[in-house]
């Protein structure tokens, strides 16, 4: 299985699920939006698209980490894509 994770290094959350998928042996296809401004673009699109994110936005917040799994389907939470 192979894990698409959107979001920027200096993250604390990004981070800890790296270190997550890691230790679980999860292979994680991930999209620094520093290293790459097509990923931040991937996921803008990805996010203005999905009611998932209504939440989010409306708090302000920007949702990352983003997790895509092979099936298409999106989390905010590492574990649920594990």
């Amino acid at each position: 299985m192979t894990v698409k994770m959107y979001g920027i290094r200096s993250c604390p959350d990004v981070r800890a699920a790296l270190a997550l998928f890691e230790k679980k042996g999860v292979s994680v296809n991930f999209r620094d939006f520093n290293e790459n401004i097509v990923f931040l673009k991937e996921f803008l699109s990805l996010r203005d698209s999905n009611p998932l994110f209504c939440d989010i936005k409306a708090r302000g917040n920007i949702g990352i980490p983003c997790f895509v799994s092979e099936d298409g389907a999106v989390s905010f939470e590492p574990e649920n894509i594990i």
